[in-house]
């Protein structure tokens, strides 16, 4: 696979390979710790930044699918962006259900972090993404709504699918799981997805959708949710 850069990323290197970590849910603002949710996550963020360090090259492009921080403010979040901007590799970011402190179609705004679409440089790489929505039950109480966001977020998608049509690679990230988007990326030419949202323990329904690698309808799928993956940036592609 081979990944490409084409917008506002503006390095060159011969190689580069790149990566993707979702559900940081960094706290460093607001005092709120993950160690709740099993012994595995204390001191996550030093996990995450030991082991990026280790895997990750200045030169790489790394991938955040969202849920990043628990601030409920943008002030709030600024040590968590600071944070995850000095992380190896250029970042590209998009928000989750739980960044409550991201104006819903933003880009994120900070030094050191870029939003899709982006393209390298050379037109090696393009990044496409979108938070995206589950598939509401039928008749379910917030159907409508719920597919009105479904919806909203494909049209968003495909937006951000066609900025970088003439990438040699097409990488796409999104929050929830993509199965919804199926075609639309598959269409679209993407080699691989990257998303977060389902950790380890979540329910059998979930868990299905949670790829490493898979092949699913011709994309592959990678849940880059960081407790899954101890805490270390998934490689999904080369460029």
């Amino acid at each position: 696979m081979t990944p490409s850069d084409a917008g506002t990323g503006t390095v060159r290197t011969a190689s580069r390979r790149v990566w993707a970590l979702a559900d940081t849910h960094l706290g460093a603002a607001v005092g709120k710790t993950m160690d709740r949710f099993g012994e595995h996550w204390r001191n996550h963020k030093e996990k995450i930044l030991a082991n990026s360090w280790r895997v990750v090259a200045e030169g790489d492009v790394l991938l955040l699918p969202g849920d990043l921080s628990w601030a409920m403010r943008r002030e709030e979040a600024l040590p968590d962006l600071g944070f995850l901007a000095a992380l190896p590799g250029t970042k590209i970011a998009i928000k989750g259900n739980h960044d409550y402190w991201w104006a819903s179609g933003k880009k994120i705004d900070y030094p050191g972090l870029s939003s899709p679409p982006f393209l390298l440089e050379d037109g090696a790489l393009g990044v496409a993404g979108t938070r995206g929505w589950f598939v509401p039950a039928a008749g379910s109480e917030n159907e409508a709504a719920d597919r009105k966001i479904l919806e909203r977020e494909r049209e968003r998608l495909r937006a951000s699918l066609a900025a970088v049509a003439g990438c040699r690679v097409r990488v796409a990230m999104t929050h929830y799981p993509p199965h919804p988007y199926l075609a639309e990326l598959r269409a679209a030419g993407v080699s691989a997805v990257a998303y977060g949202h389902i950790h380890t323990g979540s329910p059998p329904e979930a868990e299905r959708q949670a790829h490493d690698g898979d092949e699913v309808d011709g994309v592959r799928l990678f849940c880059v949710a960081c407790d899954r993956i101890a805490f270390t940036p998934r490689l999904i592609g080369e460029i």
